[in-house]
């Protein structure tokens, strides 16, 4: 079985930076919660369903089914 590596909080946000966002303008974006967005971003929330799972999938982050 393969796991994806998932990449680190700094990873994601220059990312995000080389794209022009922060991660306050991400979530207002995409509708999301700031907090949601740095919990999951951090590692805080896991992201396995509601809100937070929306956050991965829009964040183009791996997402256990």
């Amino acid at each position: 079985m393969k796991t994806a590596t998932q990449p680190s909080a700094n990873q994601i946000k220059h990312r995000l930076r080389q794209q022009g966002q922060t991660l306050k303008t991400f979530a207002e974006a995409n509708g999301f919660k700031y907090r949601t967005v740095s919990d999951v971003v951090r590692g805080m929330r896991h992201g396995n369903y509601g809100e937070g799972r929306e956050v991965r999938i829009a964040l183009g982050l791996p997402v256990n089914d």
